[in-house]
């Protein structure tokens, strides 16, 4: 493996100390990543991928290994499938009654049938075991210890759950949260309740078609914040697809009637919110969301003639670096461009953010190696002033539902 130092231009990185960092032979970590491995503490890092670890994009596999490597020895690093005998199919982990009947049967359809499969396996995982859920295309900068879990595991901490802001990518109102980053201690009831609304969902279906008109989505409303990127025609489908998301902001705003369960309070004192869009996707918005823009940044040989072009790469690969604790790679679901998760998964670009000889290399070596050096913000929850929405996880309010 090459090794690279801090670019001069690089003011926020300092070096990782190699005994934090797992720097075993890849192959190695990916035959422990194949072996199933005991839960025996909270710190697990839980993933998806429904036909299993060598089936994974180029891409992804390259995360999940510098995710190992990045971690150390204290963290458990486990790629969850749906592969039949396999040591980490997710029954291993969690009994088939956490999930619909469409689920237990493989009779799961729809264009995206493969991403609510991790919608319905992320939250039972959390739930019996603790630990932090992270998409495949999570590219990590900041260690999990610093970014949230020193908060939730310390002596007297009052969170149970951390969460990623992204206001306005699915609601308006302030708060929404991604689904793609979450961790949480093990037993939390704002997981399971959440997971059961989810669950609740699927019930009688095998696609998730026309989520958007049941009335536990209707109770907190659609995904208006779509409207906002201009795809003003696929409102309703994203409604469907993000429907876990909305559902997420429907727990925050839960008054269970059954139990006295108060999300709102939950919410409030128990969860550790990180801002999520320029530290999840400042790649994309340094590229406009141009996917093969990133693509060419980070093809760049590091040795490229043209300094111009030269710069412009480790300026990006830094800046991103330095600001933001997560790359992630994600694939369009409304159309525009194509985004970065698109790119890599065409011939010709499979290894577009990790290639030998260019800044892709150097930004993943830095993933492992190096770290920003500033500190975690933590946000202060703000009032939306929306009302508590007095229902059950699975039963509507029984206020008068939007129309559509």
């Amino acid at each position: 493996m090459a090794k690279f130092t801090i670019p001069q231009s690089a003011t926020g990185l300092r070096e990782v100390p190699e005994s934090r960092l797992d720097l075993r032979p890849e192959e190695e970590i990916i035959q422990e990543l194949r072996s199933f491995r005991p839960v025996t503490s909270e710190k697990n890092v839980w993933c998806f991928w429904d036909k299993g670890l060598d089936r994974m994009y180029p891409s992804y596999r390259c995360t999940v290994i510098n995710w190992v490597r990045k971690l150390g020895s204290p963290w458990t690093v486990r790629i969850v499938d749906l592969v039949d005998d396999s040591p980490n199919n997710v029954y291993k982990y969690v009994s088939p009654d956490w999930f619909p009947d469409c689920f237990v049967s493989r009779t799961m359809d729809g264009n995206s049938a493969a991403q609510h499969a991790a919608d319905l396996v992320r939250l039972p995982l959390l739930y019996e075991h603790g630990g932090t859920w992270m998409d495949v295309g999570n590219m990590l900068h900041t260690h999990l210890d610093p970014l949230f879990w020193n908060a939730l595991s310390a002596p007297d901490s009052p969170y149970e759950m951390a969460v990623w802001i992204i206001t306005g990518q699915i609601r308006r109102a302030w708060g929404s949260f991604g689904n793609y980053m979450l961790a949480a201690r093990k037993g939390c009831v704002f997981i399971r309740n959440w997971h059961n609304s989810y669950k609740e969902l699927w019930r009688g279906r095998t696609n998730a078609t026309g989520f958007h008109k049941l009335p536990l989505v209707q109770d907190i409303g659609i995904a208006e914040g779509i409207l906002d990127w201009g795809f003003t025609d696929k409102v309703f489908e994203m409604s469907d697809y993000v429907a876990q998301m909305l559902l997420g902001d429907r727990t925050k705003n839960l008054l269970d009637v059954s139990t006295g369960w108060n999300g709102r309070e939950f919410w409030e004192n128990k969860v550790f919110m990180v801002e999520g869009i320029r530290n999840g996707f400042l790649g994309a918005i340094l590229t406009d969301f141009d996917g093969y823009r990133q693509a060419e940044l980070f093809t760049t040989p590091l040795d490229e003639p043209d300094e111009r072009k030269r710069q412009a790469a480790e300026a990006f690969v830094v800046e991103v670096l330095e600001k933001s604790h997560i790359y992630k790679i994600y694939h369009s679901a409304v159309g525009g461009l194509p985004v970065l998760g698109d790119v890599i998964k065409k011939d010709g670009f499979k290894d577009a953010d990790h290639r030998p000889g260019t800044f892709g290399e150097l930004y993943r070596y830095a993933t492992v190696h190096w770290e920003p050096t500033r500190e975690v913000e933590r946000l202060i929850p703000q009032s939306t002033g929306e009302e508590l929405i007095r229902a059950t996880p699975t039963t509507p309010s029984t206020r008068q539902v939007r129309e559509d």
